[in-house]
């Protein structure tokens, strides 16, 4: 469930020149962008239904809308008609992806969450590397069309898996009303939790800059450095060995280590990393090998952080899990969005200035962390 928000986004990736040319328009990241706007609101509404009717019914729902948004996809006629579909497509997909961290922290705590999240993220890491490449193979064939029929199909399957193979897994005593006041009162409550708002934004950042190199990457690296959609794919699925590299490494670390420490250890790596992408692109245009090596870390770095920051944002909620899972989802989001709806506006297709905007991400990550660790400063001072 979870690898759905990868396969959603890198598969139609190599189809984005094609797409502008079919549609005669620009600005095809903006799909990428209203992607997020409905990832990021649709996750505030399944985490409460889960929390109230239990993690499955909601997926039935959400994994038949997301086949839907697909199909729609796949038959727009213009970019506004997909741009609308994109939105469709997310508010269906993201019912796995809320209620697929509600589910870890039901049956697991910090210690074993972060271990989790990381096995997640060992799954999830196959999407960049079998996506672009398969979505190219799919787009050089038979079009960037059936890339959208392969995640419809993709949809109805996990849809059959789901109510085969899952487990509910939420405590029939932790039942929260679905009542508006109660749910509002809930995120008003997680909002006033600066750890869980400064763990969250972390990751939030960490995605936001992620997201901003995958959005803008195509025309820098077809555009500029003149790869083939098949070759980009093949470029992009290094990302997925970068995030199969960064969580086997996490889960050797949490042996010793709990995901404090671990995510004190790390969160400082990716300014190093996006600086060191900026400061080349102040010289000659860099070798096509240079961008790569530092896109394969950058992903490292912050996928070393990410399992640990969802692991400490959700562990004091169990009782809410659902409701966690979603703001924390939402907030991570609609900052990720943000970031690609920077690339949208400000990318003029050099590598410069989309390194610029994964600093950026990057800074206001560590600036999070430092928020948050200020935060449970004063929760310890407090309770002295």
């Amino acid at each position: 469930m979870t690898a759905v928000g990868p396969l959603s986004i890198d598969m139609y990736l190599p189809g984005f020149p094609l797409i502008e040319r079919e549609f005669a328009q620009g600005g095809v990241e903006r799909t990428m962008a209203s992607y997020m706007i409905g990832i990021a609101i649709g996750q505030l509404f399944y985490g409460p239904i889960s929390d109230r009717f239990g993690r499955k019914p909601p997926l039935y729902f959400g994994f038949a809308l997301y086949s839907l948004g697909a199909l729609g996809c796949m038959l727009a006629v213009d970019m506004t008609m997909l741009i609308v579909t994109r939105v469709v497509q997310a508010l269906g997909g993201c019912a796995g992806m809320v209620i697929a961290r509600a589910i870890v922290r039901d049956r697991c705590q910090p210690h074993e969450a972060a271990r989790a999240f990381s096995t997640l993220m060992l799954i999830v890491s196959l999407g960049p590397i079998v996506a672009p490449t398969l979505g190219g193979w799919f787009i050089t064939h038979l079009g960037w069309r059936s890339v959208f029929a392969v995640q419809a199909f993709v949809g109805l399957v996990l849809m059959f898996a789901m109510h085969s193979i899952l487990n509910e897994s939420r405590d029939p005593a932790h039942v929260v009303p679905l009542d508006v006041r109660t749910i509002l009162a809930s995120y008003r409550r997680l909002l006033g939790d600066r750890p869980f708002v400064g763990y969250s934004l972390i990751g939030a950042f960490g995605m936001a800059a992620l997201f901003s190199y995958v959005s803008g990457s195509p025309t820098v690296l077809i555009g500029g450095y003149g790869l083939t959609a098949q070759q980009f794919g093949w470029v992009l699925g290094f990302n997925g060995i970068a995030f199969m590299s960064a969580s086997h490494l996490n889960m050797v670390a949490l042996r010793s280590r709990g995901p404090a420490e671990q995510l004190a250890r790390t969160v400082a790596y990716p300014p190093i990393v996006a600086g060191a992408l900026l400061l080349l692109t102040f010289f000659a245009q860099p070798p096509l090998w240079s961008v790569v090596v530092l896109q394969v870390l950058f992903f490292v770095s912050v996928a070393r952080s990410n399992p640990n920051v969802a692991a400490l944002a959700l562990a004091p909620h169990g009782r809410e899990a659902g409701n966690a899972s979603s703001l924390m989802g939402s907030l991570q989001s609609t900052v990720a969005m943000l970031g690609a709806s920077a690339v949208a506006t400000f990318n003029d297709g050099t590598l410069r200035t989309l390194a610029v905007i994964m600093a950026v991400g990057a800074i206001c990550a560590l600036l999070s962390y430092a928020w948050a660790q200020s935060g449970m400063r004063g929760e310890r001072g407090g309770a002295r």
